[in-house]
C-alpha cells in the first residue's frame, strides 16, 4: 500500500496504466458561490452510455433553471445529506424540504420530458 508500483492501489499511476483505470475528481469549484461543491456521481459501470451523456448535459442545464437557493438545496440533497440536515443548513422545516424535494423531482421530470399525464395531475392535486 502506498508504493507507486502497487497494482492494487487505484491512486497509483502504475495501477491506472496496467488496469486501464481513470481517477477523476468528483467535486468542482462553483465560481458563483466561491466554494467547492461535490458533483453528482453516476455509476458508469451499469448505466448505458447515452443515459450518462444525456444526464451530464441535462443536469447542469436544469440546475440553471432553478433559483440560486434551490440550486444550493438541490446540490446538498444530491450529496446524500439527510432531509433534517438540509433543513438545518437552510433554516427551514424538514417538511418544507420534503415538499421541495417533490417539486424538484417534478421539475426534473418535466425538464427531461418524462412526466406521464396521470402522474403529473396527481402531483398537482396534493
Amino acid at each position: 500500500m502506498g508504493n507507486r508500483l502497487n497494482v492494487h492501489d487505484v491512486l497509483s499511476s502504475h495501477c491506472q496504466r496496467r488496469k486501464g483505470i481513470a481517477v477523476e475528481r468528483i467535486d468542482h469549484f462553483d465560481e458563483e458561490d466561491g466554494q467547492w461543491q461535490e458533483a453528482v456521481v453516476v455509476d458508469t459501470r451499469t448505466a448505458p452510455v447515452p443515459d450518462i451523456v444525456a444526464f451530464r448535459c441535462d443536469f447542469p442545464a436544469w440546475l440553471d433553471t432553478l433559483s440560486r437557493r434551490n440550486r444550493k438545496i438541490t446540490l446538498t440533497l444530491a450529496s446524500n445529506e439527510s432531509t433534517n440536515g438540509v433543513a438545518r443548513k437552510f433554516r427551514v422545516s424538514p417538511g418544507r424540504i420534503s415538499q421541495l424535494r417533490r417539486e424538484l423531482a417534478k421539475s426534473w421530470r418535466t425538464f427531461v420530458g418524462d412526466v406521464p399525464a396521470a402522474a403529473d395531475s396527481s402531483l398537482a392535486a396534493t
